[in-house]
This record gives C-alpha cells, sequence and structure tokens, in this order.
C-alpha cells in the first residue's frame, strides 16, 4: 500500500485528525514512520493489525493517550481536553479501531459485539473492518442467511447500547481488484448517542492507498456552528385563526384495511396537514443568516471594553512613524 504518497497527498483540514489504518504494514512488528505523526498499536507479542496514526498538531494542542484490549485487532485513544471538546462538557473522546478476523466458533468473529460496544457518558466512535455484510450499509446486496444472522447480532448489540451507523448507505468501502467480485462495505463506523448528533457527514473522497479498500472521511462539527432548525414561535401564534382552520381542515379516513405501508402514508399525510397549518399561523423562530452563531451574553462585557479602549485609541492616537521621522 502507498502509504507515503497517501500521507503527503492529505488536505490540511484533515492532518488535525486521527488516521487510522488496518491490515497495517509493518516490520518486526514496527511500524511506519511518517513526518508529522505519531503512531499507536497494540503492544507485540504478534503483528499489529491495527494502527492509529496522531497528527502531531492534535497532541500538541490535546492530550492523546493509548487504551490497549486484550486483542491485537483493536486499539483505542483517548483523545482528552480540560476545557471540553467540540464546545461541550465532555473532556474525552474515545476512538476505537477494530479489524475482525473470521472464526468457526459463534459469534464466528474474533472479537464479540459486547467488547465492541459499551456504554459511555463520552462520545465514542468505532469503526474498522468488520468483515460484515449487513443491509442497512449495503441495502442492494443479496445476503445470506448466515451473512445477515451473523451482521445483525454485531448490529443489535450496537443499536440497543445505542450505538448510530454513520455509514451512507450503499456507499461502497471496498473495491476487488478481480472482476468477479462486486464492490462491497466491509468498513462500518459507529458512533454512540452522545458524538451522533456532532457527524456531519461520511463519505470516501480520498483518492486510492493501493488498497482494495477506499479511505473513508468522517466530518465533525461543532454544536456552536450549527443553527437551531426552524420552530413555530409560539408566542405569536394566533389561536382564533389556528382554531377555526383545525375546525375546517377534514382528515383523511383510515383505510378499511390497513397495510403497514398505507397505514404509515396515511399518517404521514395528516400529520403534514396539521403541521403546515401550525407553521403557517406562527412565524419562525430560527435565526437569520446574519445572526452570529458564536456569539454568547459572556462576550457583552469584553465587546464593551473593547469598543471603549477603540474609541479612546482613535482619539488619542499616537504619532504615526512617518511624523517622527520627519520631525
Amino acid at each position: 500500500m502507498f502509504f507515503s504518497h497517501f500521507f503527503t497527498a492529505l488536505p490540511c483540514c484533515l492532518t488535525l485528525l486521527c488516521l487510522l489504518l488496518f491490515k497495517t504494514p509493518s516490520r518486526r512488528s514496527v511500524l511506519p514512520t511518517f513526518p508529522g505523526f505519531l503512531s499507536f498499536a497494540p503492544p507485540p507479542p504478534g503483528s499489529p493489525r491495527v494502527a492509529i496514526y496522531v497528527s502531531g498538531t492534535l497532541n500538541q494542542h490535546l492530550s492523546c493517550s493509548t487504551v490497549f484490549h486484550d486483542s491485537s485487532e483493536m486499539l483505542s485513544v483517548d483523545v482528552f481536553s480540560l476545557e471540553g471538546l467540540f464546545g461541550s462538557p465532555h473532556r474525552s473522546l474515545w476512538v476505537t479501531s477494530v479489524y475482525l478476523l473470521h472464526t468457526n466458533n459463534p459469534p464466528y468473529h474474533s472479537i464479540p459485539p459486547e467488547r465492541l460496544f459499551s456504554f459511555l457518558s463520552y462520545p465514542h466512535l468505532v469503526l474498522g473492518d468488520f468483515n460484515l455484510h449487513h443491509p442497512l450499509a449495503d441495502p442492494c446486496r443479496s445476503l445470506s442467511e448466515r451473512e445477515f444472522t451473523i451482521s445483525a447480532l454485531y448490529l443489535d448489540v450496537a443499536f440497543d447500547v445505542p450505538y448510530n451507523l454513520v455509514n451512507t448507505p450503499g456507499v461502497y468501502t471496498r473495491f476487488p481488484f478481480d472482476t468477479i467480485s462486486r464492490p462491497c462495505v466491509l468498513d462500518l463506523a459507529c458512533a454512540n448517542t452522545t458524538l451522533s448528533p456532532l457527524i456531519s457527514s461520511w463519505d470516501t473522497p480520498l483518492p486510492s492507498t493501493g488498497s482494495d479498500h477506499v479511505p473513508c472521511v468522517i466530518t465533525v462539527k461543532l454544536p456552536a456552528i450549527i443553527l437551531p432548525p426552524p420552530t413555530p414561535h409560539s408566542a405569536l401564534l394566533d389561536l382564533d385563526a389556528v382554531k377555526q382552520a383545525l375546525n375546517a381542515c377534514t382528515t383523511l379516513p383510515c383505510p378499511a384495511k390497513p397495510m403497514p405501508n398505507s397505514r404509515s402514508r396515511w399518517f404521514d399525510i395528516s400529520s403534514a396537514r396539521h403541521t403546515s397549518l401550525l407553521t403557517s399561523h406562527a412565524p419562525s423562530k430560527r435565526l437569520c443568516p446574519r445572526s452570529k452563531p458564536w456569539w454568547s451574553p459572556r462576550l457583552l462585557s469584553p465587546r464593551r471594553e473593547y469598543h471603549k479602549f477603540a474609541r479612546i485609541s482613535a482619539w488619542t492616537r499616537p504619532p504615526s512613524t512617518g511624523a517622527i521621522g520627519r520631525a
């Protein structure tokens, strides 16, 4: 795999993130080195199957420490900050890299799902080569009963904890070199409910590294720059007009023999009618595009002091360098 070309081709915005590699090439259990990155891998014996590279810039601003597990196919990095991460009170972020191997005994993979997905109060991201085929990640693939049973065992445990699948459905992560096998989705990413609202996208925009797996990029946005969704302003709601509109609104009758799809469609249409009536009689409560999402009442006092000293410096401006030279 041409990892040296991959690291040099990374955009500047990605060098602040952690890079997770699977089936890492190593010589005598020693990982390859790349300028500007720190490498982490499971301890010997055995060759490491997973590795995490952290940029030096990230390590300078935050504390990054490894969390070892009882397997060479699993490794976690704890990113810690006293001030909190992502503008939230959470001080820790766990990023876990896994590489599941096939076994002959249940759950037919080297790491059971209970070890991968556990309840944590802080953000946790689990991603790697799961060697699983699941219809949520690859809806166009025809699965055998065995494939679905094994993959459902892992995803059901993840959803019960709960974790959410971050992958975009139908976006392939593995392209075999032969012309017989079809592309598939083996690389999965799951985030717990604390981290899921902060993830804005999952994509595969980077060039190939020479492997049959393509790099996956997960983008995390700060909650401070996410505008709240538009909601009706209940204080300005015209109740009399809403009552008249609701009385005049006719609801579609429920199907006589409702099927699952027809019942859901009937409920969606009825709900959309009543919601549109409420939103049409109340103005939107969303901030305008010119509003500053980073604004906080704590900035009011420093802002006043800044403008105060700006006005004073405008009246008592010191002589410029040219004036001093002319004198």
